[in-house]
């Protein structure tokens, strides 16, 4: 048996084609549902996707208490939170006893969730969707970057790679198990995604417009990079959606920053967005504006360009062949790349042309391929 770890959406849409795909094989499967983003949420997500119901829950999110936290206090509450994730995690393993366990991408739960396998003393074969992935940075992103090294390092046995610099990088740090390359899966999904679901109608009346994406840890709970931020859309006179999650809000109106945003008339500030809704309005955008690694992915895929508030990038052939650009917080390094989209320069040019590098839609394929061999 296969046990599929969700606990954010994120975790749920990249699992998504695989999940189907065991299905449509007949692989005997179950998803466990950690409760990250909410179990009731959760449940109505894997719904929307077309996926079972999650066969084992948890606990309700702690989103909003880490939300009203400082940095101090949200340490607390991630430790104990963790702790009683782990506990959680090896009554499951203990009774269930699967052969394969399945985490995703560098969410906490790859890292919790290969330390409960362990402790379970099971036997149990790690599997990891896009293993090898890495900034060369523990501190950018934090803490992905520490959780999916530890986790490729020591505990994993399968790396599902989705570039050939994944496989370098695994090779490099000599970890131990299987390395596949098998190209990434987002083409599947973005597709799937595509198919099933449409923009939604308060969103059609934008035009000509450029989406913004910002949740990393360290980029919210930093004032000068937030208001190098506010500082682009002041000087811009290009058209922004930012859709705002509950954490970044929180901080923008900590920083004294979220008045001078509502004042801005080129500035549409919106609720958060589902992942089925963003994607769609991501394709009629004309630029993607993040420190989000996964957005990348979606933005190269729908040969959109993207602006990435980053020093570093694990998705390191979509920055060689100069889809996505590298630019921190720097405010004229943005204001440029705004502009030479806005103006359809080098960056669009080379954005609308380039076909997606490190996915031909065949990698849920190749990966359930070798999941029916060890299941069998």
């Amino acid at each position: 048996m296969i046990i599929f770890i969700i606990g954010t959406r994120s975790e749920a849409i990249k699992f998504s084609t695989i999940i189907r795909e065991c299905k449509r094989r007949g692989l005997r499967f179950k998803i466990l549902n950690t409760g990250q983003h909410g179990q009731k949420a959760m449940i109505d997500w894997v719904k929307k996707l077309d996926l079972p119901k999650p066969d084992i829950n948890f606990s309700e999110s702690l989103r909003k208490v880490w939300a009203r936290k400082g940095i101090l206090g949200s340490i607390q509450v991630f430790g104990f939170w963790s702790f009683r994730i782990i506990l959680q995690l090896l009554r499951v393993f203990i009774k269930e006893k699967p052969k394969i366990v399945f985490y995703q991408g560098d969410t906490i739960m790859v890292l919790l969730t290969a330390i409960a396998a362990r402790l379970s003393l099971c036997k149990i074969i790690l599997a990891h969707r896009e293993a090898g992935m890495r900034s060369h940075n523990l501190l950018e992103p934090i803490p992905e970057e520490i959780n999916r090294v530890i986790a490729d390092r020591f505990f994993t046995n399968i790396h599902f790679c989705p570039s050939p610099t994944a496989v370098k990088n695994l090779k490099r740090e000599h970890v131990h198990g299987e390395i596949h390359y098998v190209g990434d899966p987002m083409v599947e999904v973005v597709n799937y995604v595509l198919d099933k679901f449409k923009k939604p109608k308060n969103f059609e009346k934008y035009k000509n417009f450029i989406c913004i994406s910002l949740h990393r840890f360290e980029n919210i709970n930093n004032c000068k990079k937030m208001e190098n931020l506010v500082k682009v859309l002041e000087n811009s006179n290009s058209n922004f959606i930012f859709p705002l999650n509950l954490n970044t809000r929180m901080k923008l109106k900590k920083y004294g920053l979220l008045k001078r945003l509502e004042k801005l008339q080129n500035v549409h500030l919106t609720k958060p967005v589902l992942y089925t809704e963003w994607i769609n309005i991501v394709k009629d955008s004309m630029c993607i504006l993040t420190d989000s690694g996964g957005l990348q992915e979606e933005a190269a895929i729908l040969r959109i360009p993207c602006i990435l508030m980053r020093n570093l990038s694990e998705w390191k052939e979509l920055v060689d062949v100069g889809v996505s650009v590298l630019t921190g917080f720097n405010v004229e390094k943005i204001i440029h790349y705004l502009n030479e989209i806005k103006n359809k320069g080098e960056l669009y040019r080379r954005a609308k042309s380039t076909k997606y590098p490190i996915g031909d839609g065949k990698a849920t394929k190749r990966i359930v391929d070798v999941l029916e061999e060890k299941v069998f």
